[in-house]
């Protein structure tokens, strides 16, 4: 039932469902296969023979078997040989040139550390809400002016004799008799 020219329907797989032709019998599990599949090696489990077979020689080319499927009205997958293409080479960088790359990331290092510097101060300083939203400055200015009645209250108090005050009795710390335990 596996013959080259073999029309077959693969089964498992990516390709499944799709129609091929056998083109090479590879050993008793695998055959080549190609058709609307893709050209590779698949065992024959993974295969539905179907009736037709049709006339393809041992190891035929795409060409010659898309021909054979569109006489059966059978579209073939087109593949396309990838076109070669060279890298581009790099360049090698002058002394000078590497020179003038190290001096610029020097540069920009130490910009950006000025710069996180200078971030770092300013949180320090707005550590607050408040702060950051100007409460604060209305808070200060109430300070400012409890500071200033508070010195001008002292500046009298200094014009006005002292009065004598009584000194602070000190509290003698009295011990608490423990009772003894009777033996």
């Amino acid at each position: 039932m596996i013959e080259i020219g073999r029309l077959v329907v693969k089964i498992a797989g990516r390709d499944a469902g799709k129609k091929a032709i056998i083109v090479d019998i590879l050993d008793d599990k695998y055959v080549l296969l190609d058709g609307e599949t893709r050209r590779r090696k698949v065992n024959i489990l993974h295969l539905e023979p179907l009736n037709q077979v049709l006339k393809i020689e041992k190891n035929a080319s795409h060409e010659e078997v898309a021909k054979a499927l569109e006489e059966l009205g059978i579209k073939t997958r087109a593949t396309k040989p990838k076109l070669k293409t060279e890298k581009p080479r790099k360049k090698r960088k002058t002394p000078e040139q590497l020179r003038v790359q190290k001096e610029e990331k020097r540069r920009l290092r130490d910009l950006f550390k000025f710069k996180k510097k200078e971030e770092k101060a300013e949180e320090k300083k707005e550590a607050t809400l408040e702060e950051k939203t100007g409460l604060v400055e209305e808070e200060k200015e109430e300070v400012k002016e409890v500071e200033e009645t508070k010195t001008e209250e002292k500046a009298e108090t200094k014009e006005i004799p002292e009065k004598e005050t009584k000194p602070k009795e000190k509290k003698s710390a009295v011990k608490k008799a423990t009772p003894k335990k009777k033996e």
